[in-house]
């Protein structure tokens, strides 16, 4: 996978959450995704999610594939 896809969709995520920041219920499955998948990368929690995203594509793709089919699934992000 390249970076320029992985940075797409990255930026789609990270404005697709702020959009939705203040709809309770989307925010929490967003912040529940973050924290199964990108929480592991930066456990003290200090990176944007844009990076965080970026940096679980580039370092587990599978795993990146897999947050981003769990967000689509769950109306979080569209194709």
């Amino acid at each position: 996978m390249n970076i320029e896809h992985i940075a797409l969709i990255a930026q789609k995520i990270s404005f697709a959450f702020e959009d939705q920041f203040f709809n309770e219920n989307k925010r929490s499955m967003f912040n529940a995704l973050f924290n199964r998948y990108l929480v592991p990368l930066d456990p003290p929690g200090r990176m944007e999610p844009y990076d965080a995203i970026i940096l679980l594509g580039r370092q587990s793709p599978e795993e990146f594939e897999h947050m981003v089919k769990e967000m689509r699934e769950k109306e979080l992000i569209s194709d």
